[in-house]
């Protein structure tokens, strides 16, 4: 901060506003020879007002707890190191022995006046007058209370003061009366004890050492260290601004959250302008400075440096400053040999093709699906390399993952009675999308595949099946899924069809924590979310990083013996699934050879890939029933890899991961379970199997759902083989024979002509002249194509030379391939006669009526005639004149 503005925030600080106000730190001189008087009689006020009867007693009760002045001091600077280990304690990941290497105790004449005054502005302006307490605070706060809302108000520097350093850790954050009364009661004592101003600027000195900072800093010199690599006094204004409000929400600070942080200072600015305490250009010249913010790194060699910085984020969370004055001893799930397979095949990797194809790091986690434990994490490919990021962690950090998103579309449908064999079209399809332009989904391929099944659809990651899917089953019936299955960062009330493909971005860690539910048949195994961290319809465990916990004295504060369990998806459904992410034979047609990257040689393994589409992202994710595996390459800021997809960039170190794991391990199949059934059918239409289909396969089906009916997809069809017209009853039957054709839903009409699959003929072979009744064997009556109801008489002629029998029959459509008896065969002959009477009830349609005379020597002559059955009685309607109604001529 230069020496101009220095005095002028002096002056400031000596002259009040417009003759009306005094500055923050000008004498109050009265204030301080009544100070004492005032805290006396103040204190026994709130005493009586809190506890009628006994509020001395309880004043002299938590007085007498009060540590002398010298142990404010100690307090403050006491620390311990936090050991984190793996899970046999006997490799050291990481030792916590001082962040940031600075917890400096500096006095107030070191810190610059302006954070002085910006920070008794901001967080109490009443400091230098009040007692310690802010009596109308606690007046409110006692009538909230009394209309059942929250405990609050009464919060001072001094108050603050006492939370950070005097109340217990564990007491520190219950919503407690006697918490409150504690805290209210050392601070009036602090007040009693360093009366007038020295003592004043004293509280405050300690105050601004005490604070938390975030990042590991304790105290504002530890601050300046962190965020600029300065001391507090070398500060600027812009600077010193940056940090003032940084302890009301540690994570607010210019590390983390650069853009919240940067409008905080602006506040800061803008309020001490307002108060008369920084000239408004100083203010405009601060906020225009471009600060440069020390990143975040750490000064001691780790192993496993994300998930130690992970385990160590988990305990700030829960002990929050105070695991840095316990001493903490951590044994975390860590395995490292796992660790070193992880760390080694990501590396090798990358190394080998992943930089020449411009992807320069990679993340992988492996989780034990029956516990929830994760045994390994590798958040980049190294930590300490700047130029790829290296410090972010990738296992943690939001990406969207692409296909790999697939599993919980399909597990959605099978929930709702889709099933494995379910046919969809994957056809050309144009989805509205107001107010966006209407959604055209494309296969990575740039083909269609026409009718397929889901099972075929999930393995070979075709796009079209997966977002019609999803808008059949509803896109809020998915994102739910992958919220119960684990994925925490679906926090948004929208969400479009592209989501089936991955767009919506996820954490590496929470995919393969859900990919373990399925690896673990729907069973979900971990800890328990934190309560206040709990949020309707999300997961309500979490995956497990810390297995025991001690203090510096061998207290065990904490231990992980045995999971809790939650079944989030029936095994039945989630066998399915498993069953085609199992499937490399279903895989083949989309994967060739790259899919060898992703099947075990000796066992069943789960698998499934995702790309993104500006090719920023690839992912295999996967799970046998021992481990759940994810891996992620690219680059973290975001930049193009050059044709890496999931299985050719993510692929081999997924591999390579998944061949370590299992080396020595029991081969463990997944079981099927009571309520799963098999059943042969058509992959055309999802029916069951018949002689005439194709292409045949026995599929898995929860039961209830397998089909009952057979293939109708698969048509049988009498031709012409000459023609190539249909046959008909006429055709010579020399030249008919039995085509299959495959029949598609009218959708797919587009694609059918398209892809020229052979469809049947429109056309049937041309009809004879009409009977004659001076034919031997004749249909007379009815005439071809004649309309007839009812019971219809069959006149005609059966009168060949040497005659033995002759009977009627009739068949659906013009060449039937079944016939239906019309009475009995009869052995007289008939001449322009009455042959039978047809009862055509329940009949209708185009039918073909046959006479078939026979004689003695076998011989057979016959004679057809199509007619219509048309059983519709006609209806009449009066329409006019309606009931009621008169009419005059």
């Amino acid at each position: 901060m230069n020496r101009d503005l220095k005095a002028r925030l002096i002056r400031k600080r000596r002259r009040p506003r417009n003759g009306s106000r005094a500055g923050l730190f000008a004498g109050m001189a009265a204030g301080i020879a009544t100070g004492s008087v005032a805290i006396f009689f103040t204190a026994i006020a709130l005493s009586i007002a809190l506890v009628i009867g006994s509020g001395v007693a309880v004043y002299a009760y938590y007085a007498r707890d009060l540590p002398d002045p010298s142990a404010i001091e100690q307090v403050q600077q006491q620390f311990k190191t936090v050991r984190i280990y793996d899970r046999t304690g006997q490799h050291l990941l990481y030792e916590v022995a001082d962040p940031r290497g600075d917890r400096t105790y500096v006095t107030l004449d070191q810190i610059p006046a302006f954070i002085q005054q910006a920070t008794v502005a901001m967080e109490d302006k009443n400091f230098y007058t009040n007692p310690g307490i802010d009596i109308l605070g606690i007046g409110r706060a006692f009538l909230s209370n009394l209309r059942g809302e929250s405990v609050q108000g009464g919060s001072t520097l001094t108050v603050q003061l006492v939370k950070n350093v005097l109340i217990d850790p564990e007491e520190r954050y219950e919503v407690k009366y006697s918490r409150k009364i504690k805290e209210a009661i050392l601070a009036l004592e602090i007040s009693r004890r360093y009366p007038g101003r020295e003592g004043k600027d004293r509280i405050l000195e300690w105050y601004l050492n005490s604070n938390f900072y975030g990042n590991h800093a304790y105290g504002i010199e530890a601050a300046a260290r962190v965020y600029f690599g300065k001391h507090v006094q070398e500060l600027s204004l812009a600077e010193s601004a940056m940090l003032v409000l940084i302890p009301q929400y540690p994570a607010m600070n210019p590390i983390d959250n650069p853009e919240i942080a940067k409008s905080r200072q602006e506040l800061v600015l803008d309020t001490l302008v307002r108060q008369g305490y920084l000239e408004a250009e100083d203010a405009y010249a601060a906020k225009q400075e471009e600060l440069v913010i020390r990143q975040s790194t750490e000064r001691y060699e780790m192993q496993a440096p994300h998930f130690a910085i992970y385990v160590r984020d988990l305990l700030e969370r829960e002990y929050g400053e105070a695991m840095y004055r316990r001493g903490l001893r951590v044994y975390t799930t860590l395995d490292m040999n796992i660790q070193s397979l992880a760390e080694t095949a990501t590396a090798s990797k990358i190394a080998e093709y992943g930089v020449a194809n411009d992807a320069n790091n990679a993340a992988a986690v492996v989780i034990r699906p029956q516990t929830g434990e994760i045994l390994a994490m590798v958040g980049s490919v190294d930590y300490y390399n700047e130029e790829i990021d290296g410090q972010v962690n990738m296992a943690t950090a939001p990406r969207q993952p692409g296909s790999s998103f697939k599993p919980y579309v399909y597990l959605t449908a099978f929930e709702q009675g889709y099933t494995a064999g379910t046919v969809v079209m994957d056809i050309p399809i144009t989805f509205p999308d107001p107010p966006n332009e209407p959604y055209s989904p494309m296969n990575i391929d740039l083909n269609f595949h026409g009718a397929i099944t889901l099972r075929s659809a999930l393995a070979c990651s075709y796009n079209i099946p997966a977002v019609k899917l999803m808008d059949m089953v509803g896109i809020a019936n998915v994102v739910q899924m992958a919220r119960r299955l684990g994925i925490t960062s679906y926090t948004d009330d929208y969400y479009g069809l592209s989501t089936a493909l991955g767009a919506r971005e996820l954490k590496l860690l929470d995919h393969v924590y859900a990919y373990g539910v399925l690896a673990n048949n729907g069973l979900m195994a971990g800890q328990a979310v934190n309560a206040w961290e709990r949020r309707p319809g999300f997961r309500e465990l979490d995956p497990v990083a810390i297995l025991l916990i001690e203090d510096s004295e061998g207290n065990i504060l904490k231990q992980y013996t045995q999971p809790d369990v939650r079944q989030v998806v029936e095994q039945k459904y989630v066998y399915v699934l498993q069953s085609v992410l199992s499937d490399p034979a279903a895989r083949a047609p989309a994967f060739g050879a790259s899919g060898n990257n992703l099947i075990l040689p000796d066992r069943q393994v789960a698998t499934k890939t995702g790309s993104t589409n500006d090719n920023a992202d690839a992912w295999t994710m996967g799970f046998t029933p021992q481990y759940a595996v994810g891996v992620w390459i690219g680059n973290a800021d975001r930049t193009k890899m050059n044709r890496l997809l999931g299985s050719t960039g993510a692929g081999p170190i997924y591999h390579e991961i998944m061949l370590g794991l299992h080396e020595g391990e029991p081969v463990v199949s997944f079981q099927q379970p009571p309520g799963v059934v098999t059943a042969r059918i058509c992959t055309l239409s999802g029916q069951l199997a018949t002689e005439h289909c194709s292409h045949t396969v026995n599929e898995v089906f929860v039961e209830g759902t397998q089909p009952t009916s057979y293939c109708t997809s698969h048509q049988v069809f009498r031709v012409n083989k000459e023609t190539g017209r249909l046959a008909t009853v006429y055709t010579p039957p020399e030249l008919v024979e039995d085509r299959v054709y495959a029949i598609y839903p009218p959708e797919a009409a587009d694609w059918v002509r398209t892809t020229e699959i052979p469809q049947p003929p429109s056309e049937y072979d041309p009809l004879p002249e009409e009977g004659s009744s001076a034919q031997e064997a004749a249909i007379i009556s009815p005439g071809p194509y004649q309309y007839v109801r009812g019971i219809v008489e069959i006149v005609g002629n059966a009168r060949v030379p040497d005659q033995a029998v002759f009977r009627l029959r009739y068949g659906e459509g013009l060449n039937p391939s079944a016939w239906m008896s019309i009475g009995s065969e009869h052995g007289h002959q008939v001449e322009n006669g009455v042959l039978e009477y047809w009862d055509t009830a329940g009949l209708a349609g185009l039918y073909t009526l046959q006479l078939s005379v026979v004689d003695h020597g076998s011989g057979e002559r016959l004679a057809n005639v199509q007619v219509t059955v048309d059983n519709q009685p006609p209806q009449a309607v009066l329409n006019h004149p309606y009931p009621g109604s008169s009419h005059s001529r």
